[in-house]
């Protein structure tokens, strides 16, 4: 896939030398999730994977303009929220259900099955974790309050997974790079806790938290998708 690309200012060029400023991450780390590392080549292979996505979709006029550097700000938070899912899952024993995990990616499978190539690839792994971790939430909810997963009660059970396992791993550790603008718990977005709140997936937030959209058309095109 061709990668986009732009002239870089001297400011940026400035930030980009200086991006581990103030930070232990290795070079090539986005974050460091108790001591699991997210690289910075998984958050761009999924950023460039939604930009395309989002570029494909915008032919029928189903997608707006979104910064770039919002989707890999969004990515990252994807890539944590993941990751926080696994450990968890893992220090309580917990092993997605099969059906739970289809049913989540179910959802998306759609949108993801009809896409080009490395594109289709990346989505389809980072989402299938996304939803194995969300059938570990499920389950842990269901465990926390005692009703079996239903259509109906999905996202309370979620929340209350979500809970639990903010319980379980209240000691987390996220080490995230400044160009991330991390929040004090490490997620990016400059205090943005989308990703991290319980009642908010990354597919939700993305379709719900909607860009200026004057400021992402006043962008150079390589900066924007979608």
């Amino acid at each position: 896939m061709k990668l986009r690309r732009w002239a870089a200012p001297a400011a940026a060029v400035a930030l980009l030398a200086c991006s581990a400023c103030g930070s232990d991450l290795t070079p090539g780390t986005a974050s460091v999730v108790n001591g699991s590392r997210i690289t910075e080549d998984q958050v761009t292979d999924l950023a460039d994977a939604q930009c395309t996505a989002a570029d494909i979709a915008a032919e029928s006029g189903q997608s707006s303009a979104m910064a770039v550097s919002r989707v890999k700000k969004q990515s990252l938070g994807l890539l944590i929220d993941v990751e926080l899912s696994q450990q968890f899952g893992e220090k309580e024993g917990i092993e997605p259900d099969e059906a739970l995990a289809e049913g989540f990616y179910g959802q998306l499978e759609q949108g993801i099955a009809p896409l080009p190539g490395k594109t289709r690839t990346v989505l389809e792994d980072v989402f299938g974790e996304w939803a194995e971790g969300r059938a570990i939430l499920v389950q842990a909810g269901s465990e926390a309050t005692g009703e079996k997963p239903s259509l109906t009660n999905l996202e309370q059970l979620t929340n209350a997974g979500l809970t639990a396992r903010g319980d379980v791993l209240k000691d987390t550790q996220v080490d995230t790079d400044p160009r991330y603008a991390p929040n004090e718990d490490g997620f990016p977005g400059a205090g943005d806790g989308s990703v991290s709140k319980a009642s908010s997936d990354f597919a939700k937030s993305a379709e719900a938290e909607q860009p200026d959209a004057a400021w992402a058309g006043a962008l150079p095109a390589g900066q924007t998708c979608g």
